[in-house]
């Protein structure tokens, strides 16, 4: 049998308990601190010298973050691992599912015109787009911890977003709404990692320029994928990300902020059109990969992480 005392004692515990949880639930929720970088994968057209975008407002989530400045970016400066820093801003702690970046394809950072365009190197200017802002929205979870700082990558693939027109007053033109934004991949750097990797050939492939492609294991079909796929007539459009080798008698490639996971590797010969100064398609290359000496069909990645890898092509 309870007690008056013990009653009261139940009465007085569970208005702790009511105003502790009220307590907590008007605190605000916790702040980490978010870097927002932008990379670039390699362009396949030789007469384009730059690619410029002009970001003039970032979002998270459909918010405006703040502390941010319009600012001009020449992507193909950004390439094979190297990144252009938006700034930081503080985020609410948790996960948060979008990123939007907001492209003045009008006005420069200057107030010059254009804001987006493509440079080709007799130093044309080719605008990306007709007038005014163009949203791009790309949907991607990841987290930011309280009182931690988290570092976000946006990888926005040239040859993707970017497509090519035999037309003199157009020449050059982003892709559609739809394919621009897939062109766009969000990674957290953290979980991210790089491979390394060098090349040899048994045989000449007598290729002007060669590209490898990173694939998501299994996603990889050659006859879709060496077609030009949509109304962009975009060539690898399902590949996470690419890279060209480069040197000569040391030739080597790198694929950087790869998510961790299982990856294929295919190789793309192409041949230089003097017409067009753009380089097309030729034909895959047989590859053999080595991870620490052992031949696989795959590659594995793991977070914040470099891999070593060897490549031999047999014709």
């Amino acid at each position: 049998m309870k007690t008056k005392m013990g009653k009261w004692n139940s009465v007085v515990l569970v208005f702790l308990i009511s105003l502790f949880a009220a307590c907590h639930k008007d605190e605000p929720a916790g702040v980490g601190e978010a870097e927002i970088q932008i990379t670039d994968a390699p362009c396949d057209d030789a007469s384009v010298k730059s690619v410029f975008v002009t970001v003039t407002e970032v979002r998270v989530d459909g918010k405006a973050i703040s502390g941010f400045t319009k600012q001009t970016i020449d992507l193909k400066a950004y390439q094979e691992g190297n990144v252009k820093s938006l700034g930081s801003t503080q985020l609410s702690s948790g996960v948060h599912s979008q990123i939007t970046f907001v492209l003045d394809v009008d006005h420069d950072a200057d107030g010059g015109a254009p804001g987006c365009y493509v440079q080709t190197i007799d130093n044309a200017k080719y605008k990306l787009g007709s007038s005014g802002n163009i949203e791009v929205v790309v949907a991607k979870a990841w987290n930011v911890a309280a009182n931690t700082k988290s570092t976000i990558v946006a990888d926005f693939d040239i040859r993707k977003s970017i497509k090519w027109s035999a037309d003199n007053t157009i020449r050059y033109a982003f892709v559609s709404s739809s394919n621009l934004q897939a062109s766009i991949r969000v990674v957290d750097k953290m979980k991210a990692g790089t491979v390394n990797g060098t090349y040899a050939e048994q045989s000449s492939s007598n290729a002007d320029k060669i590209i490898v492609y990173a694939y998501k294991k299994g996603t990889f079909n050659a006859s879709t994928e060496t077609q030009a796929q949509s109304d962009d007539a975009i060539y690898f459009k399902n590949a996470v990300s690419s890279a060209e080798v480069k040197g000569v008698t040391s030739r080597h490639y790198s694929l950087a902020y790869l998510e961790a996971g299982d990856y294929e590797l295919h190789f793309a010969a192409y041949s230089h059109d003097s017409n067009t100064g753009r380089f097309t398609f030729q034909s895959m290359l047989n590859a053999q990969t080595s991870v620490n000496g052992s031949v696989s069909d795959f590659i594995s990645v793991s977070a914040n992480a470099t891999l070593a890898i060897s490549s031999v092509i047999s014709l």
